[in-house]
């Protein structure tokens, strides 16, 4: 298996190695014993008592267990490891979705580049996966190369807005599994990351203007638009910004922001154009550079009225009211009709009505009780409580009526919206009573209304965000054609029964749906977070550093006799400690001969007198093994 070493600083315990050998060079100072013999007379000549710095290096067992000691010592200190081939890392990169990533493709690329290259130099195999941190995002790559992995980010364009990236994260761990590598690659750093993730953030602040907002408004007959331009930089900023259509453009314009600053720009739609183009000068961030807009124009409805003179009035405020309707002609099928119904003459309602009650004799009683809504869209933050209605007939209810509005045990508002009926019906005389000048009635019949609207398969056009969900209706037979979304980029083709997943483009710019060969929608798609435009956060992070040391931790195995090592390497370290201290007899005691009897006689009782600069000298004796030993010298006599 192969072997690396967690804490490579603790080579530098080799140091000791040549610090053991110079100890071991150098020499002792010579030892002095007074002599006081007569033989040694000849040999005192002055000779330095230090001897030399380095002498040659004797062998010793302390020496060698030293050494060994200093060996022992650098293996602990450098914490080997072992590893093997089989090994495998999975290691799962959640990346970011949102558009403000966009700005920042050169730095991600050279951050992992920088970053992911040390999580694998531990183990065999290193196992990638790469996906968005949208629930509905892609899986980009899944392998064992790196750079197929950085090839496949330049497939890769981030156009979520502001979002949760928890799930995502949730699948990646699931992917990654408790031992494996997870990481959050975004732009804006974050306080804390769910499910052991590390985050890596390629961010920096750039100076962005772009537009945050339109709306088109239909001011007699004239179609005008609003469009607001941002500045999200904390210094001043200066744009040029012009309007193309069919080919043609505009002058440019300068305007200067300051920091922060919000302008309103607005105009007309050029002549005999329904769409257009507002275009900002570039920069970093561009997708916010330009507005695509087409004039709304939503679904007209047909609208038939049936019901009695008395109240007609009341039908022709309501559609006065109702923008993009039109009375029916003979021979066209109305899509809603104003119906009435008297309960003392019973008829069959249309399928599709407003049906109000008809009660020629007005009572004089008054309905008591609390009025209670139901929760439902159409009369959701409406407020009934000034309705005052007269008692009447009830029209016949049928079981499981949806109720909308309930005073007492008296359902005044119902809606059928069963099976191929949708009818809006005021179970009390509408005419008699104050609701035409109560605004939930106005505003229920024209949510009612949109309802129908919504309901009719036709043309229409609108301005969208990226990726907003499109409500089309369509045809829903078992033999209707599919939808096709066309964009600039291409096409789509959609299943009749799957446009609930039908969504505006991710890239700006204009689209159309169409069934067959029948158009539904003509519109545009445009950015509008303005928490993505925001780059005054962006910065750059990373909590990668620390993986490497967890990953050689978790899957590198340590040296399973490591206190074998330390415990050889403390008795090294007692042994030289002992044999340093311990008291012995010096060379010089061991090989000295024995005095013979007739050195003893020599030894005289007289004292020599040595001139004054000779005394202290110190004579010099080699010994029958070759040492030398310097003594100093005491004569008598």
């Amino acid at each position: 298996m192969p072997v690396l070493f967690a804490n490579p600083l603790g080579f530098w315990a080799l140091l000791g190695i040549p610090a053991v050998l110079l100890i071991h060079f150098l020499q002792r100072e010579s030892r002095r014993l007074p002599v006081s013999t007569l033989f040694l007379l000849e040999r005192i000549d002055r000779e330095s008592v230090q001897g030399r710095t380095f002498d040659r290096l004797r062998q010793s067992l302390p020496l060698w267990l030293q050494l060994l000691g200093v060996l022992l010592l650098t293996w602990l200190l450098t914490e080997p490891r072992w590893t093997s081939a089989r090994s495998v890392q999975r290691v799962v990169l959640v990346l970011d979705h949102s558009a403000s990533m966009g700005a920042f493709q050169e730095e991600l690329t050279a951050a992992l580049r920088r970053e992911i290259p040390p999580l694998t130099t531990l183990v065999g195999t290193t196992e990638y996966t790469l996906i968005e941190s949208t629930l509905t995002g892609a899986n980009l790559y899944r392998g064992t190369s790196f750079e197929d992995l950085i090839a496949a980010l330049g497939d890769w364009t981030p156009a979520a807005g502001a979002h949760s990236a928890e799930e995502a994260l949730r699948v990646g761990r699931s992917l990654a599994g408790a031992e494996g590598t997870l990481v959050f690659i975004t732009d804006h750093p974050l306080t804390e990351v769910p499910f052991g993730a590390a985050l890596l953030s390629v961010g920096s602040e750039v100076e962005n203007v772009g537009f945050a907002g339109l709306r088109v408004l239909e001011e007699e007959g004239v179609a005008t638009w609003r469009a607001t331009l941002r500045n999200y930089a904390k210094s001043p900023q200066v744009r040029n910004w012009f309007l193309a259509s069919d080919g043609r453009r505009t002058e440019a314009r300068r305007i200067a922001l300051a920091p922060g600053e919000t302008r309103v720009l607005q105009g007309e739609f050029p002549d005999g154009g329904d769409k257009f183009q507002l275009v900002l000068e570039p920069d970093r961030f561009s997708r916010d550079d330009t507005l695509h807009v087409v004039r709304p124009v939503p679904k007209q409805l047909l609208v038939s009225r049936t019901g009695a003179d008395h109240v007609e009035d009341l039908v022709a405020g309501l559609l006065t009211s109702l923008d993009h309707t039109a009375p029916s002609k003979d021979g066209e099928t109305p899509d809603l009709v104003f119906a009435t119904y008297n309960p003392l003459q019973p008829a069959p309602l249309p399928p599709v009505a407003v049906v109000f009650l008809n009660q020629e004799v007005v009572p004089k009683q008054f309905f008591n009780g609390p009025l209670v809504a139901a929760n439902d869209p159409l009369v959701d933050d409406l407020n009934w409580q000034g309705l005052i209605a007269r008692s009447t007939p009830s029209i016949p209810l049928a079981e499981g009526e949806n109720v909308l509005l309930w005073q007492g045990e008296r359902p005044l508002i119902l809606l059928r919206d069963k099976g191929e009926r949708e009818q809006l019906v005021f179970n009390f005389d509408v005419v008699s009573s104050n609701a035409p000048r109560l605004p939930a009635f106005v505003i229920l019949v024209h949510r009612f209304l949109n309802r129908i609207r919504n309901a009719k398969v036709g043309l229409e056009s609108l301005n969208t965000e990226l990726r907003q969900p499109l409500r089309i209706a369509h045809d829903s037979t078992t033999a209707a054609p599919s939808l096709t979304l066309v964009t600039s980029q291409g096409r789509l083709t959609i299943a009749p029964d799957k446009t609930r997943y039908l969504r505006a483009p991710e890239e700006p710019g204009f689209f159309e749906v169409f069934q067959g060969n029948t158009p539904l929608l003509i519109a545009s798609a445009n950015f509008a977070d303005t928490r993505e435009a925001d780059f005054t956060t962006a910065t750059s992070f990373s909590e990668i550093g620390t993986l490497p040391a967890k990953i050689t931790e978790r899957r590198t195995v340590p040296d399973p006799a490591w206190q074998l090592w330390l415990m050889a390497f403390t008795a090294i370290a007692l042994f030289c400690w002992h044999s340093q201290n311990r008291p012995t007899k010096s060379g010089w005691e061991k090989r000295r001969p024995e005095r013979t009897e007739a050195e003893a006689n020599v030894r005289r009782k007289i004292r020599w007198r040595v001139p004054p600069r000779r005394r202290g000298t110190e004579a010099s004796h080699r010994g029958s093994s070759g040492e030398r030993w310097h003594v100093p010298l005491r004569l008598t006599r």
